[in-house]
């Protein structure tokens, strides 16, 4: 997720051209992401189950009743979180940048890999931080997607209460909690030692 958005990042920051139009596509591409994002996950999850229900033209391979399916649907559901961080890093990046590394002789590639990149990959790592955390117990997207083998957490704890297993329930929640305050806490302990902006609380 962090290098999709970091992706979409740089196309937004340097594909349209002019830096007023980059501004406007970086916007057009928050737009979208933020219209899936508002999108309830039932109606994502039954537009993805419309969508590949059918092996995929050409290729002929099917994604349904498994795990890719539900990667594709927290893409559509979660990629507005990824890609605000990188998004709002990619256009505070000073224009002058690229034109001296152009006026140097830089490549595209070049500027891309030894100048834009580092700036933007602490955002993107934030981003796909918030992504994991948002997505980590969700529900409501797996919902309809999940099949044998391909259980989410908050599938598995949902299946077990409403099978009467309360007790196992009970037990996987507090098993998630406490790996979730402990993710936490590696996370803040990291956010001290890597750069600035990677974990979202620690800017």
């Amino acid at each position: 997720m962090g290098t999709l958005a970091l992706a979409a990042a740089l196309v937004a920051r340097f594909v349209a051209g002019p830096h007023g139009l980059q501004r406007r596509l970086a916007v057009g591409i928050s737009t979208l992401a933020e219209t899936t994002y508002a999108i309830p996950g039932i109606v994502i999850s039954i537009a993805f189950i419309l969508a590949f229900l059918k092996p995929l033209p050409i290729l002929g391979v099917s994604v349904y009743n498994t795990l890719w399916i539900i990667i594709f649907a927290y893409l559509c559901a979660f990629f507005a979180v990824a890609l605000k961080p990188a998004t709002a890093a990619s256009l505070q990046l000073d224009p002058a940048l690229d034109e001296a590394a152009q006026v140097a002789g830089a490549s595209w590639g070049r500027r891309m890999r030894r100048i834009f990149l580092p700036l933007l990959a602490p955002a993107a790592a934030s981003g796909a931080i918030l992504v994991f955390l948002t997505a980590y117990n969700e529900i409501t997207v797996s919902a309809l997607l999940w099949s044998t083998g391909t259980e989410t957490i908050g599938m598995v704890i949902y299946n077990f209460e409403h099978g009467g297993y309360t007790t196992i329930a009970a037990a996987m929640s507090a098993i998630t909690v406490a790996a979730t305050v402990a993710l936490m806490g590696l996370l803040d302990w990291l956010g001290r030692r890597l750069p600035p902006g990677v974990v979202p609380w620690r800017l």
